[in-house]
């Protein structure tokens, strides 16, 4: 199982929503207003200084479609313009009661 975080700017949600949807992913986590600054990019306060903010959203894929959702999101985030969005994979495993 592979764990993605992704971030990205609002005003990306809907194209993100819609790119999850198409890679069937049935679950996810997601936190919007996150607020914070990137090593390349002006900080998101959503204050007048620093307008604006992110969204962040972690799905749980299994291995089968982890290489769909990667190159999914990779297409994404060049179709943005290669900016606003980072993505992190990790491997994951779910715990299960014994």
């Amino acid at each position: 199982m592979d764990m993605y975080w992704i971030f990205y700017d609002a005003s990306f949600d809907e194209d993100v929503m819609e790119t999850l949807e198409h890679c069937c992913v049935t679950g996810f986590t997601k936190w919007d207003r996150v607020l914070g600054k990137g090593p390349h990019a002006v900080p998101k306060m959503d204050n007048a200084v620093w307008p604006g903010y992110n969204c962040a959203v972690l799905v749980a894929v299994a291995d089968e479609g982890s290489a769909h959702l990667r190159t999914s999101l990779q297409d994404l985030r060049k179709r943005l313009g290669g900016r606003g969005m980072e993505i992190f994979r990790m491997p994951g495993e779910r715990i299960e009661d014994r």
